[in-house]
Order: structure tokens, then sequence, then C-alpha cells
């Protein structure tokens, strides 16, 4: 093979991940993220159990912080199914890196705006 022949692979000859190790990765990485959003539904419950209500811009808060791990989910997925298997798990500590950040900004927002109303 010549070095103008090496360089023309298609991208179809390329090694690919194996599917196992892509169902791994997903995995592994959708529990942390499962985790963020049973921590949302721990607050809220948390909070209702004390006798604590929300304001629309609260329940707006809990919604945002409740959709933000998912979301980071989705699109760390979908930006790493043609990447390879480090790109992938930066892309998911990425996106559980942005997920605690949201959750963390939503957390101060609701305690700041008077998201919750005590009765």
């Amino acid at each position: 093979m010549s070095a103008e022949t090496a360089a023309v692979v298609p991208p179809a000859a390329r090694a690919r991940t194996p599917l196992w190790l892509d169902v791994a990765l997903a995995v592994l990485f959708g529990l942390f993220f499962a985790y963020d959003v049973w921590e949302v539904v721990g607050s809220i419950v948390q909070l209702t159990g004390l006798g604590l209500t929300f304001s629309a811009v609260g329940w707006v808060l809990l919604v945002a912080a409740l959709i933000a791990p998912i979301a980071s989910f989705v699109v760390a997925f979908s930006l790493g199914r043609r990447r390879g298997v480090v790109a992938k798990a930066t892309l998911y500590v990425a996106g559980l890196a942005v997920s605690a950040a949201l959750f963390l900004t939503l957390t101060v927002l609701l305690g700041v705006s008077g998201g919750i109303v005590v009765p």
C-alpha cells in the first residue's frame, strides 16, 4: 500500500466500536444520569413532605432540573454515536458535568426566586 491509498480509506472500512461496548458505556453512564433524575425527584418529595409548596416559577425550575439530566444524556449519546470509546466516555462525563451544574444553578434559583412557598 502506498501513502496515497492509505490516506483514502472509506469510512466504512474503519474499525467500529463493538456494540456490546457501546451498550455497556450507555448503561453505565445512564445509571449516573438516572441518579441525577432521582435526586431531583427526592428533592421534590422531601420539600413537599415538609409541608412546603412551590410557586409557578418553582415548578418550572424543578421540571427543568428534572429534564436536564435526560436531555444531557440524549445529547451525549447522539454526539458520541459514531465516535470512539474515549470520545464517547468524554462526552458522557461532560454531560454529567453539565447536568450537575444545571442542577446546582436551578436549586439556587429555586431559593432565590421565591419558588418555595412557606404556608
